[in-house]
């Protein structure tokens, strides 16, 4: 189940954006978003980057819809897909290209698909010229080395569904800009710092298609009072992770009951949990997998665990619990 929801979030957004599966179109790329890639490419470097060598200005060159990493709309020959991840392409290592990000790339106005990730940018700012890209669905900043603060700019991707920035240097003191991007259905702010970032569970509570939440070792603060009744609690949140937060505590769990009815995929390892597990997980109709793991957890293993028919995966290792899964 877990895999299935990754791969229908992910797959919807990448074929939608490159236009996968129909014939290409005859129409020769535009012009000025021809030079936007190439001011793009000029700001970059790195070590054997082959395939940015099919972007160039020869006439054998000039279509920039068959350059490495671009797709263009079938009808309009519009660019709507970047791709520059040294992970994607074939024989690429990660941090192979390094540099700047070049303004440029706000001249794509009709960009749907953006993936940066595992260039270095050496600590520069998060360049909030992005939030201009405003037909924009996935974005991919994950292991960039981007610094700074997030800019209020990013709240203007109202259309954003996929939005990656995790292995950052990114301090994220508050979440308002999260708040307006309504159409969001993944985040991941993983191993960024959000030690500040105390709206973090009000935002994510008003963003009602979200369904995959991924703030794995973020410094996560102190969250109180943690209340069940959010009327406008996603109905779809499926996948939380929330690993190694060292700052929680075991009032997170009334947050998370608001979600036993779309919850497959738990995971709060090493999160500071103490007392005991509460008899509500037995409400948690379509959990699959739970990891309390490396907790302070004590008292009895609750009887509701017997009545979950759905768990496959379950770890209470290095708590203080007491008795046998039921």
């Amino acid at each position: 189940m877990l895999l299935a929801i990754l791969i229908s979030l992910t797959g919807a957004l990448g074929s939608t954006a490159s236009g996968e599966g129909e014939p290409r179109a005859t129409t020769r790329c535009k012009e000025a978003e021809r030079h936007a890639l190439l001011e793009i490419k000029e700001n970059l470097h790195g070590r054997d980057v082959g395939f940015l060598s099919s972007w160039g200005i020869g006439d054998e060159r000039r279509e920039c819809c068959e350059w490495i990493g671009i797709r263009c709309d079938n009808k309009s020959g519009h660019v709507i897909r970047l791709d520059l991840s040294p992970s994607t392409h074939d024989g690429r290592g990660f941090y192979d290209l390094e540099g700047n990000l070049s303004s440029s790339l706000v001249d794509l106005h009709y960009l749907q698909y953006l993936d940066l990730s595992y260039i270095d940018f050496s600590g520069n700012s998060f360049p909030s010229f992005i939030g201009g890209l405003n037909k924009l669905r996935y974005l991919n900043l994950s292991y960039t080395y981007l610094s700074g603060k997030v800019p209020p700019q990013l709240g203007n991707l109202s259309s954003l569904q996929f939005l990656d920035l995790s292995e950052t240097y990114l301090k994220i003191k508050d979440m308002e800009w999260a708040s307006h991007l309504s159409s969001l259905q993944l985040l991941d702010l993983s191993s960024t710092n959000m030690s500040f970032a105390h709206d973090w569970v009000h935002v994510v509570n008003n963003l009602p298609h979200l369904k995959i939440l991924k703030l794995r070792e973020s410094y996560l603060p102190v969250t109180v009072p943690l209340s069940r009744s959010f009327v406008n609690s996603s109905k779809v949140l499926a996948i939380i992770d929330l690993f190694s937060n060292h700052d929680l505590s075991s009032s997170i769990f009334q947050w998370l009951f608001n979600y036993s009815h779309s919850l497959v995929h738990l995971d709060l390892t090493s999160c500071s949990l103490n007392g005991s597990i509460p008899e509500a997980f037995d409400n948690m109709a379509a959990l699959e997998y739970l990891d309390l793991s490396w907790n302070e957890l004590e008292g009895s293993i609750p009887q509701s665990f017997g009545n979950m028919t759905t768990l496959e995966f379950l770890d209470l290792s290095w708590n203080e619990l007491e008795g046998s899964i039921p």
